[in-house]
Parts: structure tokens; sequence; C-alpha cells
């Protein structure tokens, strides 16, 4: 069996179920607690308890340079955009199915394109427009959502994580409908430790309370460089891994695979894919395209 062939078989595994949690002081009599039972995501959503996500201007020339998938370049990059519509109807089959609602992208190692993957998949989720897609920038080391999108959030997803801010202060929207970011620009060397406190399970709790029928992408760092993506696997449902045609090592990302062990595969991602297709020349996505 090929790497890749393994990648899909262990993708098709399902997740174990969460267990049940009751709420803190959830007695007999304790009305308040009844309610805060019944406060699906859902029923969050229809009582208009939503994220309040500040808009923020887009730098359309840094979207051109690092080749977001906007709609105003989208006409520009067809190929790509049909590449991201396969990817995203795979993604969501697969995570209906598994009922999966948070999915980390990460890679190997460094420069196979994760970040931009990660981007440009929910921006074609989004477009989707049966879900709320969240997307967050846990790569605290080097975060780089930001920087393609050239805004500037008014707070660092970083200073969630320090405790310097709340969790409802770090959301922002870019003019697209149904995706909601956090990220920011303030980098840290502590981001293992941070992302080891309780503050993923809050942020993502407060994600589902206040979304419809979300999908919650996380963009981690690289598995050989850093345990920060291990860190947050085992909290999330599923991990998508990028790999790069020409960059990537073989034994590098078969060692990926074996860190992630018993998380389950969303899928594997061959990003900078050259194929020959009939009628279609070259397709796939990269600096030449």
């Amino acid at each position: 069996m090929s790497l890749i062939e393994s990648a899909l078989a262990k993708g098709l595994g399902t997740s174990p179920q969460s267990p049940v949690r009751s709420h803190p002081g959830e007695q007999r009599g304790d009305t308040s607690a009844a309610v805060r039972s019944r406060s699906t995501p859902a029923v969050a959503a229809a009582l208009g308890e939503r994220i309040n996500a500040v808009p923020l201007p887009l730098d359309l020339q840094a979207c051109q340079e690092y080749r977001v998938l906007l709609e105003d370049t989208a006409s520009r990059n067809l190929k790509a955009v049909a590449a991201y519509r396969i990817l995203r109807t795979r993604i969501l089959q697969r995570a209906r199915l598994q009922h999966w609602t948070t999915i980390g992208v990460t890679s190997a190692g460094i420069n196979d394109g994760k970040s931009l993957t990660t981007l440009n998949l929910s921006l074609s989720l989004a477009r989707e427009r049966n879900s709320d897609v969240v997307l967050l920038d846990l790569d605290m080391r080097n975060p780089s959502m930001c920087r393609y999108l050239g805004v500037k959030p008014r707070h660092h997803l970083c200073h969630f994580f320090e405790g310097h801010v709340g969790v409802a202060d770090v959301f922002f929207s870019v003019g697209v409908e149904n995706l909601i970011l956090a990220a920011g620009t303030v980098q840290t060397d502590q981001a293992s430790e941070l992302l080891a406190t309780g503050k993923v399970a809050e942020l993502l709790e407060y994600i589902k309370q206040r979304t419809r029928n979300p999908i919650i992408l996380l963009d981690l760092p690289p598995l050989l460089n850093t345990d920060d993506a291990l860190v947050v696997a085992p909290k999330i449902d599923a991990v998508l891994l990028v790999a790069a045609e020409g960059h990537t090592d073989r034994s590098a990302l078969v060692k990926a695979m074996k860190l992630l062990g018993n998380v389950p595969l969303a899928g594997l991602v061959l990003n900078r894919a050259v194929e020959t297709s009939h009628g279609y020349g070259y397709y796939g996505y990269g600096p030449g395209y």
C-alpha cells in the first residue's frame, strides 16, 4: 500500500465520540442550568447570540501577491478555484459523515503551503453557504493569515491565550459572507505552553455556541518543527495534512503521519501538484500558475 493510500485509509476511520458533559450546578430546580443545557449552537444562533466579528478592510494587492483566492482574483485562477472546490467537497463529505466540526491543517515541515491552503480552503467553504466557517491562526510562532490578507486586527489571538483580552474580542471579518477569522501578527515562543492550557477548549466552545452548523479550520505549525500541533491535535476532530510536490521529503511525511498516531486524518493534500488532463492541460496550483 502506498503512502497516499495509507493516508486515505487512515482518514476513513471514525473518531471516538466525545463524552457527554453535564453543566455545573445543573440540579433539580436550577432553572438557569436547565436553560443553559438547552443552549445548543443552533439555538444560540437562532437567538441572535452570534459572534461579533469586526469588519476589517482587505489589502487586495497583498491578497493577489500571496495568491489568496478572493472573488476578485478567482477569475484569473480558475484551475486553482476548481481544485479547491474538489477539496472542499471531499472535506465536507467526510466531515458530515464523521460529524467533524474542528479540522486542523498542518504539514511535515515548513514551506509546504499549509497556511495558504487553509486560507483558500476556508474561502471555498464559505462560498458553499451551508455553514459558518471560522478560521483560527494557531501557528503563533509564525502567524501568516493577517499578512496574506493585509489586515491589521484590533486584538491579536496570541493575546487571548496570554489572558490579555477576552475570547469575544479576537474575531474579525473581511467582507466574505459566512467567514469569521481570529488571527494576529504577534509572535510568541511560548506557543506550546499557551496551547496546552484550557484556552483552546474555551475558544472552540465559544465558537460552537455562536455559529450555525460551524466548520472550524485551525492553521497549525508544522509537525516536525515544534510540538504545537501535537498539543492541539487531541482537542480537535481531525487533521488535514499538506505536502508539496518537489519539496516535501517522503521520509518526513512518513514521520509526520506516525506522530499523528490515532488522530483521524481528514485527508492528504498534494500542494503544487501538476497533472495532465485531456482537454485541460496542466492542472494544479503553485507559483507557476
